[in-house]
């Protein structure tokens, strides 16, 4: 098989994956902005935290993704099968802690970031709700790499699917009352996202314990395993926890601006998101393919596969910029019919499209290097670049200039200057002899 069909075959799937993912977020998106700029920006400030959570997830989809795909590679599915198994219950075990702890943060990281009035009361609504997911969350962490560790990539597609069309469902009826269902408002939005967390766990765990994967059903704890998959993943979590962290620093100094720019700066990046997917598709790929390939030492094969993906996210993310500057009025209005926030939408989605071209070299070789087990590397460049270029100029630009488009231009010159370090650190080659 070509490599760009074994790329190809692999790729597609998560495509639709992450188109539902962002089906999903624009269904919220619009359900919420149904209820005006305040309860957009209350949902985008709690999402920004949930995003804290999600960069835990890391010790599962790619700390057990790396040591995984390796056994694949190797025929070992007994290892697997126990790496699998010591995150399963890590996984459950951590929820429930997680549970209890964000239980008392919220209002605190709300109140730190001098989140009040109308957009805390919609913000506290809607996050405390989103706590009852995260076992589910966990779960799907776990067991979806489970399956992408072998190239199974369709099957989180068509959980994906089921997830999306569920959470669509019950956003219109709880959030807006359609379907005969109550309205709820936000609430019932948040708790759509939970229900449609739920489902999916539910279908996980069919999978997995009732032997529909290539991997043994244990229910047994290594916790030199864990470990393991702990040190990989540790320096992606550390990057992802501060760069949540600082992306917290970016929003409340974005809201100093007003809630209409934060609102505009939201939809633009959720309108964006479809755009990332192919990117993102392609490079998954590439961290799955070098996992595998270096399993099987087949290290050549390996570089070669990552080198055509840079290839064809940079062809793709370029014909989808062109198309999102074409039609940049026509989604700015389909969330905004203020004319100021309109304006500042479409501002917003030229600066972004163009963004796509370097992100598509950053995504492809951050992935492979995590992929790889190189996540320090990752770690170091992330953090360096993302507080010189663009934490530091965007807080001068908000705070000194009051400055938006100041705060566009640092976004744009952090993806170029991460992406030329990421393409810089892979060609070097040092994924090859590392042991994980």
């Amino acid at each position: 098989m070509s490599k760009l069909k074994v790329i190809l075959e692999l790729a597609w799937p998560i495509v639709v994956n992450l188109i539902m993912n962002t089906l999903v977020m624009f269904t919220d998106l619009y359900v919420v902005s149904k209820f005006g700029a305040d309860a957009i920006s209350g949902v985008g400030v709690v999402q920004n935290v949930w995003r804290v959570l999600f960069a835990l997830t890391i010790v599962f989809s790619s700390g057990g993704q790396v040591l995984v795909t390796r056994y694949v590679g190797e025929k070992s599915y007994k290892k697997a099968s126990l790496v699998i198994s010591s995150l399963f219950i890590v996984a459950i075990a951590s929820s429930l802690l997680f549970i209890v702890l964000f239980a008392f943060l919220p209002k605190f990281i709300l109140w730190i970031m001098g989140i009040d009035g109308k957009v805390l009361e919609y913000a506290i609504e809607f996050g405390y709700i989103l706590l009852l997911g995260i076992p589910f969350i966990f779960i799907n962490s776990v067991l979806d790499m489970a399956l992408h560790s072998y190239s199974n990539s369709k099957m989180p597609m068509f959980l994906a699917i089921i997830a999306a069309l569920l959470n669509v469902l019950l956003d219109f009826g709880l959030g807006l009352g359609y379907f005969g269902m109550p309205n709820m408002g936000v609430f019932g939005v948040a708790l759509a996202t939970v229900i449609s967390y739920a489902v999916v766990a539910c279908l996980h765990l069919y999978l997995y314990f009732g032997k529909k994967m290539p991997y043994i059903p244990l229910l047994r704890f290594r916790r030199r395993i864990s470990k393991r998959a702990m040190i990989v993943a540790y320096p992606e979590i550390g990057s992802r926890l501060l760069a949540n962290m600082s992306h917290l620093i970016f929003t409340s100094a974005l809201l100093s601006l007003g809630s209409l720019y934060y609102a505009a700066f939201n939809i633009a990046i959720q309108i964006m998101a479809i755009g990332y997917m192919p990117a993102i598709a392609f490079a998954s790929a590439g961290a799955i393919l070098i996992g595998q390939e270096i399993g099987a030492k087949r290290f050549d094969m390996a570089k070669s596969y990552i080198d055509t993906i840079a290839k064809l996210n940079f062809l793709f993310m370029l014909l989808l910029a062109l198309l999102f500057i074409v039609y940049k009025v026509e989604l700015a209005t389909l969330f905004s019919s203020e004319s100021k926030s309109v304006k500042i939408v479409v501002e917003s989605i030229v600066v972004f499209a163009i963004v796509h071209l370097p992100f598509a070299i950053d995504i492809t070789y951050t992935f492979a290097l995590n992929g790889a087990g190189l996540t320090k590397k990752t770690f170091k460049i992330n953090m360096i670049t993302l507080w010189i270029f663009k934490i530091v100029p965007s807080l001068y630009g908000i705070y000194i200039l009051g400055s938006y488009e100041w705060v566009l231009a640092s976004y744009f010159i952090q993806f170029i200057v991460v992406a030329y370090f990421m393409h810089k650190e892979f060609a070097k080659e040092e994924w090859r002899y590392l042991k994980v």
